[in-house]
C-alpha cells in the first residue's frame, strides 16, 4: 500500500522542471550490506588512500561468484563505456582478420555485421547503423517476444557477425535465449562473436534461468556484460563489468588507465555481492511492483502492457496514438518515460517503456498516465 504522505510529498516535489525519471531503468533498492559498507567511511581520513590499481578485491569477488578467473573480469565506470569501447574493437579486429571481410567492408560495410533482435538495447544497433555498418535484425513480435533461435542459426550459417543479445531483454523484459542455446551456437559458429548482455539477469532466479557467465572461460568467442545499476540498486556508483577471454581483457586494460573504480564503489559492490538476502528481496519486490503497473495499465483504454521478468514494463498504444504523444503529455506533468526512435528501417512508434520505482512513484505514474489517456 502506498504511503499517503509519501505520495503527497512526491506530487509537491515533481514538476516538468524537476521531473521524476522513470525512463532510465535504474534499480530501486541497494543491498543493506552495501549501505553498511559505505557508512564505514565516517572520518576525515577515511578516503585518503587509493584502492588497488586494478580493483583486484572486486575482480576476485566477481570471479568467485560468476565462475570465472579474475583475469576474465574487466571493470569500468558503467556498462555503457564497456559497450562503446569493446564492440568497435571486436568488429574492427574481426574485419581485419580476413581479406574477404576487409573487401566486404570497403564495398558496403558488411564485413562483420551486427546481428540482434528487432527489440533490443537501442544504442548498440543505432551506433552501428550510424557508422554505416550492416545491422541484421531478428524478428521479435508481441505478445510473447520470443526469439526464433532457428532464424538466428540460419543467419549465422550464411555469414559471420557479432551477435548481440540482451537477456532478459531490454525493452521487452523477457528471457530471450537459454544458456544451452548460447553454448551450442557459439561452438557451432566459432568465427562469429557472441555478446550476451546480462545487465538485468539478477532479477531472474538462476534456478529458473541458468546464467551464461561461467561459459566464458571455455569459449573464446563469448563475452558477457553485467552492471550494478539495476538489481543491485547502485546506479549512482557507476560500476559495470565484462566477463571475457583473458587475452581480450588484457587488450582492453592496455587501452585505459588504472584506478577506474573508487574505493567507495568497490567496497559497496563487494558487500552487495556478498549480501545473500538482497537478490531474493529485490526479486519479490520487483514482481509485486511490476504486476501492479501491468494490471494498472491494462485496466486503461487505448494501451496494453506486457509481462516482464525485470524492473520495467514495455507498453504500446492500441488506439492509433503515437507513443511520443503520450510521453510528451506525461512529461508535461513531471514524469519522464522511454519511447523509441527508428533504427535503420525499424520503427517503434506505438511502444513506450515504464521503469518501476518505489510505491508512491508507481502510483503517481499510474494516476498520471490514466489522466493523460482519458483526455
Amino acid at each position: 500500500m502506498t504511503d499517503t504522505s509519501d505520495y503527497e510529498e512526491l506530487k509537491r516535489r515533481v514538476s516538468p522542471q524537476a521531473p521524476l525519471n522513470l525512463g532510465l531503468n535504474d534499480g530501486t533498492y541497494a543491498p543493506a550490506a552495501s549501505i553498511a559498507a559505505l557508512q564505514e567511511f565516517s572520518t576525515r581520513t577515511s578516503l585518503r588512500n587509493y584502492t588497488t590499481a586494478n580493483n583486484d578485491p572486486l575482480r576476485e569477488t566477481i570471479a568467485e561468484i560468476d565462475g570465472v578467473a579474475p583475469e576474465n573480469v574487466y571493470l569500468r565506470n558503467g556498462s555503457g563505456p564497456i559497450l562503446k569501447q569493446v564492440i568497435p574493437h571486436l568488429v574492427k579486429t574481426a574485419i581485419k582478420s580476413s581479406p574477404k571481410r576487409v573487401l566486404q567492408h570497403v564495398i558496403n560495410k558488411s564485413g562483420f555485421p551486427i546481428i540482434t533482435p528487432r527489440h533490443t538495447y537501442s544504442k548498440v544497433p543505432r551506433k552501428a547503423a550510424g557508422l554505416g555498418l550492416t545491422v541484421e535484425f531478428v524478428p521479435l513480435e508481441p505478445p510473447n517476444f520470443e526469439l526464433d533461435v532457428g532464424e538466428l542459426d540460419r543467419i549465422l550459417s550464411k555469414r559471420d557477425g557479432l551477435v548481440y543479445i540482451t537477456t532478459p531483454n531490454n525493452p521487452t523484459g523477457n528471457v530471450l535465449i537459454a544458456r544451452a542455446a548460447v553454448e551450442r551456437l557459439a561452438r557451432k559458429y566459432p568465427n562469429s562473436k557472441f555478446w550476451i548482455d546480462e545487465a538485468y539477469v539478477h532479477y531472474v532466479d538462476p534456478a529458473e534461468h541458468a546464467y551464461c557467465s561461467d561459459l566464458v572461460p571455455t569459449l573464446d568467442n563469448l563475452v558477457v556484460s553485467r552492471t550494478f545499476s539495476f538489481a543491485y540498486g547502485l546506479a549512482g556508483l557507476r560500476v559495470g563489468y565484462l566477463l571475457a577471454p583473458a587475452a581480450l581483457v588484457r587488450t582492453l586494460e592496455s587501452q585505459v588507465t588504472d584506478y577506474r573504480i573508487g574505493m567507495l564503489a568497490e567496497r559497496a559492490c563487494i558487500a552487495g555481492l556478498r549480501d545473500d538476502s538482497h537478490l531474493p528481496f529485490v526479486r519479490e519486490k520487483t514482481r509485486e511492483m511490476t504486476q501492479k503497473i501491468i494490471d494498472g495499465v491494462n485496466a486503461m483504454d487505448g494501451v496494453e502492457a506486457f509481462q516482464t521478468a525485470v524492473n520495467f514494463v514495455l507498453c504500446r498504444t492500441t488506439d492509433g496514438r503515437n507513443a511520443q504523444e503520450v510521453a510528451d503529455a506525461v512529461a508535461a506533468r513531471g514524469i519522464l518515460i522511454k519511447t523509441f526512435t527508428p533504427i535503420a528501417n525499424q520503427r517503434y512508434d506505438d511502444y513506450f517503456r515504464l521503469t518501476v520505482g518505489v510505491g508512491a512513484e508507481n502510483q503517481f505514474l499510474l494516476d498520471t498516465l490514466g489522466d493523460v489517456l482519458r483526455r
